[in-house]
């Protein structure tokens, strides 16, 4: 997911039986007429009508379905809402089910483990106050509990659950004010919170390092944590591990290119993200090992744009979303065979 500097609001929920909210306008179908398989293999998920932006793939903890995003106004554009989409071997998708759609709020999951099999799911929302916070809808649907509560004019986003359920990492940004040397942009930090709201701790501070920080997501054993980084003034993204305490920092991409959106493969041995490796134009999905080295292309059309990438719970597929081109069009979702498998 291309970051947007400051998205005001997140929101999400759960479980393939939630409920619609009341009102809730029907989610659109994917549209018709075009390849459901490219060229380099990518099959097909989701399209939507129009304006409408498919984005942010996750997975379920079964992976019979995958939770995103849908702007109405384009990439990153205008009012969102969270869908569920069934997923059946050897079929076309089933249509989305709208979990939550208020108007004139945002509602945007972050691609990994931003859904867990017991707490539910974790997201960020402007949705009292104005102010975005970290917030956690129950299993099965339900009103969401809000976690965090905090002043200032920064905002709480992309927060993702440790593997046992019990902690949220996520990031803080603070667009106002930043500084123009920056190009704009806010140095984010990182943060740690318990589910139910106590504990919360740093553990990485944008401002006090100079540096961006963003996009955490947990490993599958509790024990690091992956995002991208990049240092005051720089434009280019790399990506990092460290250890869940905040403690031992240490690079994971080292060639040149932009290298963003990072989440785990299920087994914790490998790192799926979204780069320019190589000298392409235009973002594609890689895999690296956890521990470093040669990034692996998975996607091999040069030009389109694919990124936020989840890996399914089997490790079969890489879920992700792509449009044409390099400009920020709404995008669609598309699903690849793992590196090493091929599919179903």
């Amino acid at each position: 997911m291309r970051s947007r500097l400051y998205v005001t609001a997140f929101l999400a929920a759960l479980a393939l039986t939630a409920c619609s909210s009341s009102g809730s306008p029907q989610p659109p179908a994917p549209s018709d007429g075009r390849a459901a398989t490219r060229s380099d293999g990518a099959q097909l998920l989701y399209r939507g009508k129009g304006r409408a932006s498919a984005q942010n793939p996750a997975f379920s903890p079964d992976g019979k379905s995958v939770l995103f995003t849908l702007f109405e106004d384009g990439y990153n554009e205008g009012a969102a809402a969270l869908r569920v989409l069934p997923l059946r071997d050897g079929d076309a998708p089933g249509r989305p089910k709208t979990l939550l759609d208020e108007a004139d709020k945002a509602a945007v999951n972050l691609p990994g483990s931003s859904w867990h099999p017991s707490a539910g799911v974790t997201f960020a929302s402007d949705r009292e106050g104005g102010r975005d916070e970290v917030w956690v809808m129950p299993p099965g649907g339900g009103r969401p509990s809000r976690v965090t509560e905090h002043g200032g004019d920064s905002g709480y986003l992309e927060p993702s659950f440790s593997p046992d359920g019990t902690w949220i990492v996520f990031q803080e940004i603070r667009e106002k004010g930043a500084d123009p040397g920056d190009g704009g942009s806010a140095l984010g930090s990182l943060w740690k919170v318990r589910r139910d709201g106590t504990g919360r701790t740093r553990l990485l501070d944008g401002p006090a390092t100079g540096t961006d920080n963003r996009q955490p997501n947990w490993s599958p054993k509790g024990d690091r944590l992956v995002f991208q980084r990049r240092e005051r003034g720089a434009r280019a993204w790399a990506l990092y591990v460290m250890n869940a305490d905040g403690s031992g920092l240490r690079r994971l991409t080292d060639g040149p290119g932009e290298h963003t959106d990072p989440s785990w493969s299920p087994d914790g041995g490998s790192v799926v993200f979204s780069s320019t490796a190589g000298g392409l134009e235009v973002p594609q999905i890689f895999v690296i090992p956890a521990g470093g080295g040669r990034p692996v292309r998975v996607t091999t059309r040069d030009g389109d744009y694919d990124g936020a990438p989840s890996w399914s719970p089997d490790g079969r597929w890489i879920a992700f979303e792509s449009h044409a081109g390099d400009e920020d069009r709404p995008t669609s979702l598309w699903r690849i065979p793992a590196p090493g498998t091929d599919g179903p």
